[in-house]
């Protein structure tokens, strides 16, 4: 499984910084120093998501900004995920509800069968080889931890062989490791509740009064919301406004439109063809459009599943018995649903569909699958279905390996992630936008001009597209063209100081100073400290 998984990453390592990597790894302040990052003020600066970023820091006090650092780090995370995966299976094995099922014997088979495939699925190359979002991955791991935690704390409870300080520290790393995830990424917020699922599903009914060793644990759920809402005003437009992010479209149609995500997200998992980095996915506006009410019948058809597994590995209830491990099956229902409530039901979130999200919730999706291979193999060779289970494992493994690979290698640039984000979604003006300023990075500025330009025609209200294609036309010599841009950036944003001065520049040029004067002088009056080449030719062109 490990070889399998650097093989499938051996290509990404030196993969640039690229989109959100550039603000908050590559260009951050924050993460230059690593003591001043782990220190109070530091934590004040980023509370929400200190752990990620004091990693980041880490990572830049030992290499500064080896990309390879970086990656090398994401894979390890993920590799350590993996592992998880394996450890989390076979404990549910070990519950009292999973010991009597017929696959408990190959349990290890099982195990390494859903954790083969998480780490050789090529739907989490953006959650490993996208740096920033090692946030992600990272949460990913203490969400997993807490659980793995959890399962070893209550079986442990249930032997004699078990020290009061071993559980006393069992208890105190599981409550440590939910807080490190919900100060990493706020979809750690769910773990209590992925707990306390394990704990219903697995373990005999106990008497709530019973169940209190639950309290302290879901008490950590308050630390995302009181970071969230920490000196927010509280009244209902406020709260409202800090439980969305960068986006004004309305908690029922987001909810709504996360009907089809979601079953883009199954179908990527399934069959992983057309990944891109920023889906083209139109916000839903009804239920009743046929996408939504179709995608809402499947998701409760498979809702209803997990209810019905639920139902029929229940001691006591021998119509329709089932073995006890399809109850895992279930369980993996239930947790891909609850891995994606933060970030899919009811908190509007700019971009409705990223890749990485799935990330977490495929736990379930894997565990479920290396079930019910099992448990069909099983039937139908009862002699060497473990044997079958491992070889089937590793060949999709291998399969999945192979296109984990060629999908990092469009993770290579920030040209290249681009491209191919541009040629999947033709009619959504951020790719092109992406890679025309990544062509004009790189010196290649008809390319840069021609996407710059088709970026601007499908968003004509970008001031940022009009600026820089007029940027780019700036520097191929087209200065009428590149005037007609940058106005109309500068009418959509007329605090834009790149677009002041490269307009400034236009008119210098063309032989009129005196129109490129008021120009300058609003350029000065609203450029940032760090325009400082910029503003002293300004204030020189000016004397």
């Amino acid at each position: 499984m490990g070889l399998l998984a650097f093989l499938a990453y051996s290509d990404s390592f030196t993969g640039a910084f690229v989109f959100d990597d550039l603000q908050h790894v590559r260009d951050n302040p924050l993460i230059r120093d690593l003591g001043a990052m782990a220190s109070w003020s530091g934590y004040q600066a980023l509370p929400n998501r200190f752990v990620g970023n004091l990693t980041f820091a880490a990572n830049y006090a030992l290499g500064r900004l080896s990309v390879v650092d970086f990656h090398l780090v994401n894979f390890v995370i993920h590799a350590a995920n993996a592992g998880l995966v394996y450890a989390l299976v076979l404990l549910c094995f070990r519950t009292p509800r999973l010991r009597g099922s017929g696959l408990a014997r190959s349990s290890q088979a099982v195990a390494f069968f859903a954790a083969a495939l998480f780490a050789t699925h090529p739907l989490q190359t953006q959650a490993v080889t996208y740096i920033v979002q090692r946030f992600t991955s990272l949460a990913t791991l203490f969400y997993l931890l807490t659980v793995v935690l959890f399962l070893r704390w209550r079986l442990r409870g249930e032997g004699a062989e078990a020290s009061r300080t071993e559980r006393a520290m069992l208890y105190a790393a599981m409550l440590a490791s939910a807080v490190a995830g919900m100060k990493t990424k706020e979809i750690a917020f769910t773990a209590p509740l992925a707990v306390m699922l394990c704990e219903a599903s697995f373990f005999e009914p106990l008497a709530w009064r019973r169940r209190l060793f639950l309290a302290p644990l879901a008490a950590t759920m308050l630390v995302i919301p009181l970071g969230v809402l920490s000196g927010v005003p509280l009244h209902v437009a406020a709260v409202a406004q800090a439980t969305r992010v960068q986006t004004t479209v309305s908690r029922l149609d987001y909810l709504l439109t996360q009907a089809p995500v979601l079953m883009k997200y199954l179908r990527l998992l399934v069959w992983p063809t057309g990944q891109n980095l920023d889906h083209d996915f139109p916000v839903a506006r009804g239920m009743l459009e046929p996408r939504v009410l179709g995608s809402i019948l499947a998701l409760v058809a498979l809702g209803s599943v997990a209810v019905l597994l639920y139902r029929w590995t229940t001691p006591g209830r021998p119509r329709r018995a089932l073995d006890p491990g399809a109850r895992l099956v279930g369980f993996g229902i239930a947790w891909f649903f609850l891995a994606l409530a933060v970030e899919s039901t009811l908190i509007p979130i700019v971009d409705v569909i990223y890749e990485h999200r799935v990330y977490l919730p495929s736990v379930g999706i894997f565990c479920g699958a290396a079930v019910l291979m099992a448990l069909v193999l099983q039937r139908v060779r009862p002699r060497d279905a473990i044997r079958t289970l491992v070889i089937v494992a590793v060949v999709l493994s291998a399969a999945l390996g192979v296109a984990t690979f060629r999908r990092n290698r469009v993770w290579a640039s920030e040209i290249s992630i681009w491209s191919d984000a541009a040629e999947k979604s033709p009619l959504k003006a951020r790719p092109h936008l992406n890679l025309g300023t990544s062509l004009a990075v790189a010196g290649r500025l008809d390319e840069a001009a021609r996407e710059l330009r088709r970026a601007a025609e499908l968003d004509p209200g970008s001031s940022y597209a009009h600026a820089q294609l007029g940027a780019a036309l700036v520097a191929l010599g087209r200065a009428v063209d590149a005037e007609a841009e940058l106005r109309e950036a500068v009418r959509l944003a007329p605090n834009d100081a790149e677009a002041l001065f490269n307009l400034g520049v236009v008119l210098l040029r063309t032989g009129r100073d005196e129109a490129a004067k008021p120009v300058l002088k609003r350029f000065l009056e609203v450029a940032p400290t760090s325009y400082g080449e910029a503003r002293r030719l300004a204030e020189r062109w000016l004397r």
